[in-house]
Parts: C-alpha cells; structure tokens; sequence
C-alpha cells in the first residue's frame, strides 16, 4: 500500500464507538503460548454459534452432515498448510429460564479435530425456546472469550431466526436485555476491536416475522466489517459458510497489508470512513488487486424505516439507548419476486391438499395447544421451498472439479447453484431466465474487489488499531 495515502480520520459512522472493555481473564504462560500462533502461517480460528431452539433442527443436521466436507474445502480452497491452521469451535445456545429450563449456552471450545467437531454437533437438537427472542447475546459473549489465536484470521457464523432479548420485539421475556448484563451492541464492538469478523446466517422467513431483527444483525455483521446472509432453506447452509470464510482469507490479507497505513487516516484527522474507503478502493483497483466474494441474492426491500432502525443501532452505545428511536417497518420486508414465488407455492400445496380427504386431527390432553401472541413470528423455517431452494438433487458441493469446487482452476466450477467466475456486483439482467427458475441464488466470485470491501477492509483496520 502506497504510503503517501496519508490515512487519518475521525471514526464517523458504523458504529466505530468505544464499548466497555471486560477485565479478560489473565491466562497461564503456556496458554498464551499456544494461543499466539505463528505471524509468519496463514491460520483460521472459525466458530460456529449455533441457535438450538426448536425452529433450527435442519439447520442443526445441515452442519451436522457437512461439517467435515466443510472444513475439507476450507482447507484446501484457503491453502493452510497443517492440520493445526484451522482451528474449528462451537457455541450452542437456547434461552435463560423461565423461558428455557435446559441450558443457556454450551461452549465446546476450539478443535483441529473435525471429527471431534462432528461428535459435538452430533450431540445437539432443536428443542424449546420459550418466547420469541433468544440468549443471541451470551452467546456472542461465550464465543468473544474462547482462546482465539493472536494471529490467526478470526470469523463467527451465527446461525439463528430469531432477536437477541431486549432490542424492542413484542412479547420479549427480558424486554430491558440480556439478563446476564451484557449488550450486544458492546460485544459486536468489542469483536471488531479483536479482529473478529461476524457472519449472520438469517434463517428466512421466520427471522422477518419480527420488528426489528433484521436491522439489527444488518447493523452488528456491519460494525464487525462481516455480512449478513438470508437464507432460505438450510441445504444452502455449507455454500454460505465455506463462500464466507474464503472471502474473509482474502480481506484478512489485505487487512494485513494496508491496515496500518489505512488506519492512520481513520485514526488521526477528521475524514469520512466512506472517504478513506473510496480512495483506497481506487488504489487497489489500479493495483488490479482481485478478491473471491460470496454473493447471495436478496429477498429483502429496501425502506427508509429499514435504514433509519440499521443506523441507529449501528451509532447508539447501547440497546436501551436504541429502542427509543426505531421506527416500525410498515408492510412486508420481502421483495415482490420473493412473495410471488411464496405465493405461487402456496397456492400450489393447497391445491394438492384440498384434492386429499383429510381430518384434522384432534387436541389430546397429552399434547396441549400453546397460545401464540399475536404479533409473534411463526417459528418454523421454510425447508422445502421448490420455488426459493436448492433443487431437490444437488449434492452438498455439486459437481466437483478436479479435487474440490472451490478450485478456481476449474473455470465454471461450482458447488450446488454457486458459480466461480467473472463476477460482478448484482445478479444480471440478462440471467432472467436463469432466475426465472424463482431459486435462491448463491455464487462465490472472483473479481476485482469492490468499494463495498474497500469499505470493510477500512472499518476493520480502524478497529483493531483503536484497541492497540
């Protein structure tokens, strides 16, 4: 990076605002030995925080199932080198009583061993929950404290349909935020200041059905520089992860690189982020410097109550500074094509059941009828969407090219509906008739890298050197 970029500016905007730092626990000198990793070795410490409520049991098969091919591809598409460079931990969470009597979190740790990471996963099922929101927030918490290598790359893919407790939602059982005493908003920060990258995997429609969940995790996958990915069916799960974490390699190394340099201008004058992020987009480009990029079709319109709500959690200190000045979404947050083809599926399975004789069953005493409020969201994810899901026949990674889909030598190679190719920004006007097809779309690209990275890439610099 050149140096005369001259990089100095006041951290305005996206959420780049002091959060209260927790005294970490003091470690022994061999942990902190292990813990450093090797400055000179590409090295990956990925956690998955995954949501166990009684909503989730395809999402919880799905990386049951594909966790090791997961992990495979990782590897070898990020080109570590030893068994040791990815490290694999896991964060499973329900809800505090009274809401769910079970458990809150369960925190497995860090392993190399993906087999063990299986035997983990394998150990979990979708069960309870209680209200509508979750414990999202101690579980962002447990997985913020595990012993994340100093440096290796770090990224957290919470997989969930529902708000953490507090941010506004009707019904909230802790409508006042998580009864451990920890904010969200402070921890996302706190991520970022770390180096730790979150993407949320949305698992749609249910995730919608509440107010203001989705500007919520819009807001905190953007304060830690990572994305929020809406899904609508749990077989494109293994695309989104392993799509995720080999755009996240490449901007970990340009993060690497530039990071200083950018950080000085974020850091010392008064520039914009957008600014800062604008010029070195312009740099990189002449440098003809390209990245991969996971790109998932959206389901969700755009508001201005939309924008309003993301910013404002994006810029408050804390949740109960937040609630006061969301605005309600008014209408469907879902694109018309989406609704169309929700529709059109609807219409479809009541033709199919109105052709069959059916008795509705009866309520027995032994399993008993719970009122819903009437605001609540259904809670229950969509997983067999023909019109918004993968085909019903592909395999976990598609046709393998060579020995992996990831293999950008293998041209047009692909996993499922996912595409490695000449990217560009949106999804193609002319690929109407592909689209017609009504699927969700998921494609990992590579390309020259895009402002919207650039952008990324300056909010993750300042962070980690606001804390150094």
């Amino acid at each position: 990076m050149d140096e005369d970029m001259n990089m100095d500016a006041a951290p305005t905007g996206y959420g780049l605002q002091p959060a209260f730092e927790p005294q970490p626990t003091q470690p022994s000198f061999a942990a902190a030995q292990a813990n450093t990793g090797d400055p000179g070795r590409k090295q990956l410490d990925l956690v998955f925080v995954q949501d166990c409520t009684g909503s989730q049991g395809t999402y919880i098969s799905s990386a049951t199932k594909n966790i090791e091919s997961i992990c495979a591809h990782i590897f070898e598409s990020g080109k570590l080198q030893q068994q040791e460079d990815l490290r694999v931990g896991l964060v499973a969470f329900r809800d505090h009583p009274p809401q769910d009597h079970t458990y809150v979190t369960k925190n497995f740790g860090f392993s190399s061993d993906i087999s063990q990471v299986h035997k983990h996963l394998s150990t979990l099922y979708a069960s309870g929950g209680g209200d509508g929101p979750e414990a999202v927030t101690a579980a962002l918490a447990e997985a913020l404290n595990m012993d994340w290598r100093q440096y290796s790359s770090k990224m957290v893919v919470l997989i969930a349909d529902a708000p953490p407790h507090g941010i506004g939602e009707y019904g909230d059982g802790f409508d006042e935020g998580s009864p451990d005493g920890n904010d969200p908003l402070q921890l996302a920060r706190l991520m970022a200041s770390r180096g730790i990258t979150l993407f949320f995997v949305a698992c749609e429609p249910a995730l919608s059905g509440y107010s203001y969940a989705t500007d919520f995790y819009q807001a905190i996958t953007t304060i830690t520089s990572g994305l929020m990915l809406p899904l609508l069916t749990a077989d494109l799960l293994t695309h989104a992860i392993v799509g995720s974490v080999l755009e996240n390699l490449d901007m970990e190394r340009l993060v690497r690189e530039v990071g200083n340099a950018v950080a000085q201008r974020i850091l010392g004058n008064n520039e914009s982020v957008d600014d800062v992020a604008r010029e070195l987009h312009e740099k990189l480009l002449l440098r003809n410097e390209s990245t991969k990029k996971v790109v998932i079709e959206s389901i969700y319109k755009e508001s201005e109550e939309a924008k309003h709500n993301v910013q404002v959690f994006m810029n408050a200190s804390s949740l109960d500074e937040a609630r006061p000045q969301l605005k309600r979404v008014h209408g469907t947050r879902f694109t018309e094509k989406y609704l169309n083809a929700r529709h059109a599926l609807s219409r479809s399975s009541y033709a199919s059941y109105s052709s069959t004789p059916h008795t509705p069953p009866r309520p027995t005493p032994s399993s008993p009828t719970r009122p819903i409020a009437p605001s609540s969201p259904p809670r229950k994810v969509v997983t067999d969407f023909a019109a918004f899901g993968a085909p019903k026949t592909a395999s976990v990674f598609g046709t393998a090219v060579a020995s992996t889909p990831f293999s950008l030598a293998g041209g047009k190679a692909a996993f499922g509906g996912m595409r490695i190719g000449a990217g560009r920004p949106t999804f193609d006007e002319d690929e109407d008739e592909e689209l017609d097809d009504g699927r969700q779309r998921v494609e990992l690209r590579e390309d020259s890298i895009s402002l919207e990275q650039a952008r990324r890439i300056a909010m993750q610099s300042a962070w980690r050197s606001a804390r150094t």
